[in-house]
């Protein structure tokens, strides 16, 4: 999963701290959106999961702690974080140096997955801007959208990023949503258009708190975000990876 995305101080509630920007209609959508997925739930939580093998653990709120832990060439155990302080690197419980370059591809790397996994609870966030959308019928289900832009203050690296959700009519679950991405320099690759388009696989709710995992799609020669759906729903999307998260707990 390639994207570094706005910082993850994830803000869930409370009216003093400062809110999304956008559209009245949009923005209510959004909150429809964390109410029925729980999100409300994960703040001052620990989320445990493993990540194609890797385990995760992700601490919610203002006081956040983002990790993931790997083991090196020599078998040591490598736990990489990124939390308020900045980012992180642990060798067998003690932290290591990392240059501008190493911290900016942890960063990325651990923040992007839980980016995805704690969704929508990011949404929450300052930075985040929203537009209603014309709403859309995918797969014979009526949807309403979303755009989320963000911010260049607070919105990271990759501020300039563009995301579209389709919130189902019917409580306002995600049922898809699509985002920009940028690619590798010189990856010429058909996986590596910089959209992708992601469809449910499987949805369940632990502690009270949904979770989802996808199928990661792609198109050839889209012309806009929007127009995902219709090409999903053409057969002209392709799948490039799955996004499954195992083993998942909420620790309160």
């Amino acid at each position: 999963m390639k994207r570094a995305v706005l910082a993850l101080a994830v803000l869930l509630v409370a009216c003093e701290r400062p809110a999304p920007q956008g559209d009245a209609e949009a923005l209510a959508l959004l909150d429809r959106t964390r109410t029925h997925h729980g999100s409300a739930l994960l703040d001052g939580a620990e989320v445990r999961f493993s990540f194609r093998g890797t385990p995760f653990s992700l601490r919610v709120g203002d006081d956040f702690r983002y990790a993931r832990t790997v083991a090196d060439s020599l078998g040591r155990t490598v736990e990489e974080v990124v939390d308020n302080a900045g980012t992180h690197r642990f060798v067998d419980g003690a932290e290591v140096s990392l240059g501008p370059d190493e911290a900016a591809r942890v960063h990325t790397a651990v923040n992007s997955v839980a980016y995805f996994a704690l969704l929508p609870a990011p949404l929450a966030d300052p930075a985040v801007r929203a537009r209603l959308l014309t709403p859309d019928r995918v797969g014979g289900e009526d949807y309403d959208r979303v755009e989320v832009t963000f911010a260049r203050e607070g919105g990271g690296a990759d501020f300039d990023d563009r995301y579209v959700y389709w919130l189902r009519r019917l409580d306002g679950q995600i049922g898809h949503y699509a985002y920009t991405y940028e690619p590798t320099p010189g990856d010429t690759s058909r996986t590596e258009t910089g959209t992708r388009f992601r469809v449910p696989i499987r949805t369940r709710r632990v502690e009270g708190v949904l979770f989802q995992d996808w199928r990661n799609l792609t198109a050839d020669s889209l012309g806009d975000l929007r127009d995902f759906g219709d090409r999903y729903d053409g057969g002209t999307t392709f799948e490039v990876s799955a996004v499954v998260l195992d083993s998942v707990r909420v620790v309160r």
